[in-house]
């Protein structure tokens, strides 16, 4: 493990920190799947104490990145197709009625600051920020949902989004699924700023299916298969 990183930002709570960091390390492939994560060396390399690393694994837990053992300790899940597959089918139905919700609603400042989120979008995949670029997409996600004030609605799409992070990241490493993304994301905002909710409806979830479709190709599973990622195949 590396030195202290306490000293680099200042978050707002130190268990806020500690999530967002081992969270971090998770999706970035710093801790593989089914590493067993220790708990002291966590709050050693971190600057805390057991208490804030306990609570951010129990969140973590409930994000599905993490499973706890009482016996066994805690390890990062591994990636299942059918859980991807199960979250996305689940994604298209919520951000489908979050953005015919939010249509109406919108505003041209809105869309603007929308964006500008997908400017930094283009920008970090540019620059070949990939993690940065994930966390932005969501951002971009979240934000053009915004208008349709359904705040409960929103936590359960900001909930999947990050609990589908992980495989993401195996998409939007790949530059030209990357490229696909930003098409997608403009494709959305035009149909937004032309007030057509059926095109927005389908852009949002025509961009939800080319995620799947291009998870499953980069891992060479078909669409149909019941294979995981560690079956080699």
């Amino acid at each position: 493990m590396s030195p202290t990183r306490a000293n680099r930002v200042s978050p707002p709570t130190v268990t806020q920190y500690v999530l967002e960091t081992v969270r971090a390390d998770i999706l970035s492939g710093r801790y593989p799947m089914n590493s067993r994560l220790d708990q002291q060396a966590i709050a050693a390399e971190l600057g805390v104490s057991i208490i804030p690393v306990r609570e951010c694994l129990r969140q973590l837990e409930a994000e599905g990145l993490v499973q706890i053992s009482p016996r066994r300790g805690v390890f990062v899940v591994e990636l299942s197709i059918d859980e991807f597959r199960e979250i996305y089918s689940i994604r298209e139905v919520l951000e489908a009625l979050a953005i015919q919700k939010a249509l109406p609603h919108m505003t041209p400042a809105h869309l603007d600051d929308v964006g500008q989120i997908n400017a930094r979008f283009i920008q970090a995949i540019q620059d070949r920020a990939f993690a940065t670029a994930l966390e932005i997409n969501q951002e971009f996600h979240l934000a053009l949902y915004e208008p349709a004030q359904q705040p409960l609605l929103i936590d359960l799409i900001s909930s999947l989004s990050t609990r589908s992070m992980r495989y993401r990241q195996i998409y939007v490493n790949l530059p030209n699924r990357a490229q696909h993304a930003i098409v997608d994301h403009e494709t959305i905002l035009t149909a937004c700023r032309n007030r057509d909710v059926v095109a927005a409806d389908q852009a949002v979830r025509s961009h939800l299916r080319r995620t799947l479709e291009g998870v499953l190709a980069t891992l060479k599973v078909s669409p149909e298969s019941d294979h995981h990622p560690s079956d080699g195949s």
